[in-house]
């Protein structure tokens, strides 16, 4: 997991990053947390992340702006904007943002923020154990076109490229939403598969 904490205000930069880092240790969660005082620097990460905090006045670049960046490159991010500013609470809403944090923030009110961002990006996204370098893949779940047993491998088919996984195949289909994939067998082969429609759209 990705995580990007930018606040041009290094004491609370170094906070949130001691309390992000606690709690992602408490909940044995592997991440990678970048924190800057540059949005500009932020901007042309080429990496996208999965969490992001952004104070919204920032020179150079402010926090909407930024994250509209972000978006472009991980339309499932997680955002939390810091900001006592409410003016631009209207902007921050369109993005779908989890949370407001005022300064000082509220560690309590952090963390259970946290628990509302972690469901959700583990709903989004699913973790590949790729077997050909027993590295692990995240990706989209809006991305899989369909999952696949090919001789005794599983197969995971996305938008941009396809994945040979350690993962078995049915504790990989147990993961994905059930609202959105249906699992069917062929019975002239054997081989499962777990598709997810794409939706038509409508031309007016």
């Amino acid at each position: 997991m990705r995580i990007l904490i930018c606040d041009d205000e290094q004491e609370y930069l170094d906070t949130l990053q001691s309390h992000v880092k606690e709690y992602m240790k408490n909940r044995s969660i592997v991440c990678q947390i970048i924190a800057t005082a540059n949005p500009v620097s932020a901007a042309a990460c080429r990496e996208p992340f999965d969490l992001a905090f952004l104070d919204i006045q920032m020179e150079g670049m402010d926090g909407i702006a930024l994250a509209r960046k972000l978006r472009e490159k991980n339309p499932k991010l997680a955002l939390f904007f810091i900001t006592n500013y409410e003016e631009y609470q209207d902007e921050a809403m369109d993005l779908q943002a989890f949370r407001f944090f005022s300064k000082p923030f509220n560690a309590d009110r952090l963390y259970s923020g946290l628990d509302k961002a972690m469901e959700y990006i583990d709903q989004s996204c699913v973790e590949l154990y790729l077997l050909s370098d027993y590295t692990v893949q995240r990706v989209l779940t809006d991305d899989i076109l369909y999952i696949t047993i090919e001789g005794r491998k599983t197969k995971v088919q996305t938008l941009k490229k396809s994945y040979f996984v350690r993962d078995n195949f049915t504790e990989l289909c147990q993961k994905l939403p059930a609202r959105f994939f249906t699992r069917f067998t062929n019975p002239f082969m054997s081989t499962c598969i777990t598709y997810r429609p794409i939706p038509t759209r409508s031309c007016t």
